[in-house]
């Protein structure tokens, strides 16, 4: 059998003859052939772990850059919520201050929750303790805004309910004697008392206040002037119907009136100036309120300014 053999010539340039044939086993030649296959091949894995490393750094390098993105919107998300969160608490207390006035129940705070509330179980806390911390602080503003939302939902429900019960008392308290009818010292409350002329216990309809002549006086509630008149008891006098007749005021003692019979005032709206006409012993105002024909104690219908809403 024949071997094959590589033959390798050696010849110098300057002389021809000193030729020499190297013959080279085939074995040494695998050998090398091996060797430099297998360069090459590690050659090409380097270059494709290179590649690879590369591609790998640029997609890290990329997802940090959408990481901090996301981080900043879940912080702008996060300030948002809470802003919200705080405005939600400001309409709450402004509702529990209305309901408070009004004399309305009360809302739980609990229901104010709208189902939204309490502690995460075991399963929860290990299983985010292991998420990212970007994943878990997105899932806490989620569960927020859900809650936020249902309680802003519930809100829209009970201040509506709020408003309409605030306009209606609201619209009876106008028409219903409120508020004081003018300025000055109280003089004499209402009930028995010795009467300065006659010197009799008698029943005091009304209160007294006084103050200076051309003191402003103004009607107490939302109602029709019934009629202007004198009297020689009362001199001067104004009654003003509110709510149908259902309240009758009595301004007495007047200097000058400066409504007419028939005319619809509103409350605070002056309508004449305290003096000491008919029988009086100085200048005051005397003040009734009747209910129903009835006399009333008119301290009783004199809200505080703070429960005045106009």
């Amino acid at each position: 059998m024949i071997k094959h053999r590589w033959n390798l010539l050696l010849a110098a340039s300057h002389n021809s003859k000193g030729a020499r044939s190297v013959s080279i086993p085939r074995f040494v030649t695998m050998f090398c052939f091996l060797i430099a296959l297998a360069g090459l091949v590690g050659f090409g894995r380097i270059v494709y772990l290179v590649s690879n490393y590369s591609v790998a750094v640029f997609g890290v390098s990329q997802e940090q850059r959408e990481n901090r993105s996301l981080r900043q919107k879940i912080e702008n998300l996060e300030r948002f919520v809470l802003n919200e969160q705080n405005a939600m608490a400001q309409i709450v207390g402004y509702e529990d201050n209305a309901r408070l006035k009004y004399g309305m129940e009360q809302i739980d705070s609990d229901v104010r929750l709208a189902g939204y509330g309490g502690f995460p179980s075991r399963e929860d806390i290990l299983f985010a303790s292991m998420l990212d911390p970007v994943i878990v602080r997105a899932e806490s503003l989620r569960l927020q805004a859900a809650s936020l939302l249902s309680r802003s939902e519930l809100q829209e429900s009970t201040f509506a309910q709020t408003a309409e019960t605030v306009h209606k008392k609201h619209s009876r308290w106008t028409k219903r004697p409120s508020i004081w009818p003018t300025n000055g010292r109280l003089t004499s409350d209402f009930g028995y008392r010795f009467h300065p002329f006659t010197g009799l216990r008698l029943m005091h309809e009304g209160i007294d206040i006084a103050n200076e002549t051309w003191t402003p006086v103004y009607a107490t509630a939302d109602g029709q002037v019934r009629d202007v008149s004198s009297w020689t008891h009362f001199g001067n006098l104004i009654r003003i119907s509110h709510l149908n007749g259902e309240y009758v005021t009595y301004y007495a003692h007047l200097h000058k009136t400066s409504v007419v019979n028939g005319q619809f005032v509103k409350r605070g709206e002056l309508i004449g100036y305290m003096g000491s006409s008919g029988r009086s012993t100085g200048p005051h105002l005397h003040y009734e309120v009747h209910h129903k024909g009835r006399p009333m104690n008119p301290m009783a219908f004199i809200l505080p300014a703070d429960h005045i809403v106009d």
